[in-house]
């Protein structure tokens, strides 16, 4: 991983940090575990598999993204009193070394951030079981944001997540959908 990258990185989650804390110090320790995991880990598991394939893939940041969620974040606080998140601060770009990309893998490329983000949210339920007082607050909150991420991703709009496991296989896309769907509303 490249400086740059993590500095996109590191900006990104800053960003969302204060999003999802609805712009408060104080929420930041209970938003922090959901935001690495849900963000990081998503954007990272697309940068893995898009290496099992060979693709060279790392993650850049949307300067316009960022300033649209920021300052439409502070307008709905302003407003409402709780920040309306725009999560399209960037994305895993992929280059193939090769001038035509494979439908197939980059469908399970695209699948493998809300699979990720599904997989932590199971845990977290799981963890709950076995933890009391804040520390079941924050995996609650865990939970709810990596699956609430995962159906969003999976919409099939261009340039979302699910567009591309779509355009791969519908089947696929079905299920990831419908469990993400599930999932978020469970919890």
């Amino acid at each position: 991983m490249n400086p740059s990258e993590v500095e996109d990185l590191a900006i990104s989650f800053l960003v969302l940090l204060l999003l999802f804390s609805n712009f408060d110090i104080r929420n930041m320790p209970y938003v922090s575990l959901a935001v690495l995991t849900a963000f990081i880990f998503h954007e990272l598991a697309h940068r893995q598999v898009a290496g099992r394939y060979g693709y060279r893939a790392y993650y850049k940041r949307w300067d316009t993204g960022i300033v649209i969620a920021l300052a439409l974040g502070l307008l709905t606080r302003a407003l409402t009193g709780s920040a309306w998140i725009f999560a399209a601060l960037g994305a895993v770009q992929i280059y193939a070394p090769y001038m035509l990309a494979d439908r197939e893998a980059f469908g399970k490329i695209a699948l493998a951030g809300p699979a990720t983000n599904m997989a932590v949210g199971i845990v977290s339920l799981l963890l709950i079981q076995a933890t009391r007082g804040a520390i079941r607050v924050i995996l609650g909150i865990t939970a709810s944001v990596n699956f609430g991420l995962a159906f969003f991703n999976l919409w099939p709009v261009p340039p979302l997540d699910g567009y591309k496991v779509l355009r791969w296989n519908a089947g696929y896309w079905a299920v990831a959908v419908g469990t993400a769907y599930t999932l978020s509303v469970l919890v």
